[in-house]
């Protein structure tokens, strides 16, 4: 093997280690998002919402949740998801997707009420009429006291009776982006909106490449190109 060849060999061998761990890396992030998503409904990501902070990072979508909790002066309640508070009684009802949170005037939390307690699923909408609370997700509604005690499954007419009521309603568009949703943009690459088909080409170009490259690395050292001896001279 001449010289300029052993160092093509070479600047070929380097350029085809450095594609091998970028489409690894690529092929990885696939593997992962297209699992998650295979067991989607299982592990409760169609299900879940992507946290307010990673809707803004990602799809620039702003929680409402900071303005709702700018009065309370308190830096110990947890503020990510809020979309609602009620007046109560006993202080102030901050609703999210998956708790109550009850918060006396001087800012401190007295008391989390995970939604499943009250046979909830991801809150959706709430609001306090008297002394009654009425709360719904995706298919019920349920009322119950001011104290939380007890909750009652309301009736499909009795539910519908209360559609024209002062709602105070989950952000539809912070709602709608679930973790499903993420992870298929990401397996997708959609974060690059008109330029995801052109990545997607790009990828698939690279892995043939990588894949001639390494026939052909292959066939050099077979021939006698690479590092051992040639057939015809052993």
């Amino acid at each position: 093997m001449t010289i300029d060849q052993a160092t093509r060999r070479k600047a070929i061998a380097r350029w085809h280690r450095r594609l091998a761990v970028f489409i690894a890396i690529w092929l990885v992030a696939l593997a992962v998002s297209g699992t998650l998503i295979n067991h989607a409904h299982d592990l409760g990501l169609d299900r879940s919402a992507l946290p307010g902070p990673l809707q803004y990072l990602v799809y620039g979508i702003e929680s409402r949740s900071d303005d709702l909790c700018a009065t309370l002066g308190s830096e110990d309640v947890d503020c990510t998801g809020v979309f609602a508070r009620l007046q109560l009684p006993e202080g102030l009802l901050l609703l999210r997707p998956d708790s109550l949170l009850l918060i006396n005037d001087s800012g401190q939390l007295l008391e989390k009420l995970i939604t499943g307690h009250l046979g909830l699923g991801s809150l959706q909408a709430g609001f306090r009429e008297g002394s009654r609370v009425y709360l719904r997700d995706a298919q019920k509604t349920v009322m119950t006291d001011t104290d939380l005690m007890e909750a009652v499954v309301l009736d499909s007419q009795s539910a519908e009776a209360l559609n024209g009521r002062n709602w105070q309603m989950h952000d539809q568009a912070l709602g709608s982006i679930s973790w499903e949703r993420f992870f298929l943009d990401l397996h997708a690459a959609r974060f690059l909106g008109p330029f995801a088909k052109w990545f997607n080409d790009l990828m698939a170009g690279l892995i043939l490449v990588l894949a001639l490259s390494g026939v052909w690395l292959y066939r050099l050292k077979s021939n006698g190109n690479g590092n051992g001896p040639s057939r015809e001279n052993r």
